[in-house]
């Protein structure tokens, strides 16, 4: 049996600009993504046999074919036609419908850790595969700061992108990305298209020009979210932004001990979960 464990990190949307509705039902989207460590803890074993299981501690999650993690395996051990037995075990950490991108981030890991093992395919194969099963997957398969277009496969990494510290709220109630999408509406004024270069260079210098275009969404779905915002404001967080299609929201900062600071003062709320967390860039393996 061969087995590696690894680090399945969440991610926060520094910048989200949804352009518009396809005629596919997709939206066309331009999004700055930074994985930070707030992690499920993932185990991954191959032995001999057929199929993938899933077991799970911490917090609840879909199972069976409904779960990315299991999706992901089973796509990988078709793509590379061989018959194996994956059995993948989840300490999970990262609340669901948070949009903190953890079951995205699972299914990268699934890919990722079997091709640690089993060697089957390029990162290019990966980022394949990945796009098939998610929009977010491609960028958590590359796990660095990253610049992401179209509805998620396209993925350009933000060379020298500084890694900032976090403070994450998490209200207890999930929300359903398909939801928040279809409640999306198109601004009267048609959003033009951000240039990455000058984007990313402006969050280098610090001037933090958060955006992120479902939040309105977000908040029509599940207006208590707002409460969280004005919690980080009266607290003096200048950088506050729902998390992709929420219902996370959190605050940036370029020094950790600023982060600290709140976080300390938030963290024993019994009203919401409280997340400390920073940037990071790469896959973290804990054990082959």
């Amino acid at each position: 049996m061969s087995f590696v464990k690894l680090l399945s990190p969440a991610k926060v949307n520094l910048f989200l600009r949804v352009l518009r509705k396809r005629p596919d039902g997709y939206h066309e989207l331009q999004s700055i993504l930074q994985p930070v460590s707030l992690f499920d803890e993932m185990s991954l074993s191959v032995e001999s046999g057929k199929g993938s299981s899933l077991s799970c501690s911490g917090r609840e999650m879909p199972s069976g074919k409904d779960n990315l993690a299991v999706a992901a395996s089973s796509l990988y051990l078709e793509q590379a036609g061989i018959r194996k037995k994956v059995s993948i075990a989840i300490k999970k950490n990262i609340p669901l419908g948070a949009g903190l991108g953890g079951g995205s981030s699972n299914a990268a890991a699934v890919l990722v850790g079997l091709n640690r093992i089993l060697r089957k395919f390029t990162d290019r194969d990966l980022l394949r595969m990945a796009a098939s099963l998610g929009a977010d997957v491609p960028f958590f398969v590359i796990s660095t700061s990253s610049f992401v277009e179209g509805t998620g496969e396209r993925v350009r990494v933000l060379s020298d992108f500084p890694l900032f510290h976090y403070v994450i709220l998490f209200p207890g109630k999930s929300l359903s990305t398909r939801e928040v999408y279809e409640m999306w509406d198109p601004p009267q004024r048609r959003p033009g298209k951000a240039d990455p270069g000058p984007l990313a260079e402006r969050f280098r210098r610090g001037d933090f020009p958060i955006e992120n275009g479902l939040e309105a969404a977000a908040l029509r779905l599940f207006p208590e979210i707002l409460s969280l915002v004005e919690i980080f404001r009266s607290l003096g967080a200048r950088f506050v932004l729902v998390s992709g299609s929420g219902s996370s929201v959190f605050s940036v900062f370029r020094k950790r001990s600023a982060a600290e600071e709140i976080h300390e003062y938030l963290a024993t709320s019994s009203e919401f979960d409280v997340f400390l967390a920073s940037g990071i860039s790469g896959w973290h393996f804990l054990a082959d």
